[in-house]
């Protein structure tokens, strides 16, 4: 039986300028279908909306969402983040960068599952800000759920150009998941989730199913 999901908004990453790709990588094609639409269609069921982080509505209109703009221009993921959460009308937002082929249904809603325990925790005087999955060995912050009072130390990153994701990480109450959790709950093989497309190589790999 499905379970009854919060309301959670759903923030997809797509102001990058991909420049190693030499295209723009959320348009590519894996399995006949656009990243983008992948991406969206798997994080549709664990979330209210969805708004696209970018700086082109035309670009990306045919997707039906609202595309939000950089407050902070030129200044990369961090700027991105502040501009859907700016946006976001829901207390926590799952974030995803626009280049993940293989992103599942499951690590979407294990992020909105976590978030609502959060706010179910009234015992939790401090108050969690970012629910942050660690595979391969690395903290994955561009798949994660985020707090809406992250936006002060966001802001104060940005305007001072502090621009280090994990910086501005150290800064916020972070519940990590393990590599150990995100297998139980996503099977073996879960790493394949967080795989992301930079180069021309690594779109070939996904093209093979990385088989």
């Amino acid at each position: 039986m499905r379970r009854t999901m919060m309301n959670m908004t759903g923030i997809l990453l797509a102001g990058g300028r991909s420049s190693r790709m030499g295209t723009d990588k959320a348009l590519l094609s894996v399995n006949g279908e656009a990243v983008i639409e992948r991406v969206i269609r798997m994080m549709s069921p664990a979330a209210s909306s969805i708004l696209i982080s970018a700086n082109d509505d035309e670009k990306y209109a045919f997707l039906g969402k609202e595309v939000v703009h950089d407050r902070y221009p030129g200044q990369g993921p961090l700027s991105g983040l502040d501009a859907g959460l700016h946006a976001a009308a829901t207390p926590w937002s799952i974030v995803t960068a626009c280049d993940l082929p293989f992103v599942t249904k499951e690590v979407f809603h294990l992020l909105a599952r976590k978030a609502g325990e959060a706010l179910a925790a009234p015992e939790d005087e401090d108050g969690l800000q970012a629910i942050v999955p660690v595979s391969g060995g690395r903290i994955q912050p561009l798949l994660a759920a985020y707090h809406c009072s992250v936006m002060p130390s966001l802001e104060l990153c940005l305007s001072s150009g502090q621009l280090r994701l994990t910086g501005w990480l150290d800064q916020l109450k972070v519940r990590y998941v393990s590599e150990e959790e995100l297998v139980q709950e996503l099977g073996p093989g879960a790493d394949k989730v967080f795989y992301n497309m930079n180069e021309p190589a690594d779109y070939k790999r996904a093209m093979t199913g990385l088989s």
